[in-house]
């Protein structure tokens, strides 16, 4: 089956995404010498929250002038894509056995 991430309630793992978020929204756009640090923390986090779709977190790296991953909610989106992919479809949750 793989690994999803560590079992916690999905409103925590929600807000430790908004709060990574708002953290690099904020103080992260100041931290031009510990940024590359500060994302593979993030991206090490995004992973144990998510599994591998967490990784996708490190494509914030690329950004090494911290101006414009700040404004892409990008853990944000990793929580949303995963609840989305982790939720049990309408048509399955419909079917009467």
């Amino acid at each position: 089956m793989g690994f999803h991430g560590i079992p916690m309630p999905l409103w925590a793992k929600f807000g430790i995404c908004i709060a990574f978020d708002l953290i690099d929204m904020t103080v992260g756009r100041v931290l031009l010498g510990v940024s590359l640090f500060s994302e593979a923390f993030t991206t090490l986090v995004m992973f144990a929250l998510w599994g591998p779709l967490g990784l996708l977190a490190a494509w914030e790296t690329v950004d090494v002038t911290e101006q414009l991953d700040g404004f892409i909610p990008t853990n944000t989106l990793i929580a949303w894509a995963a609840h989305k992919r982790h939720q049990p479809s309408a048509a399955a949750s419909d079917h009467v056995g």
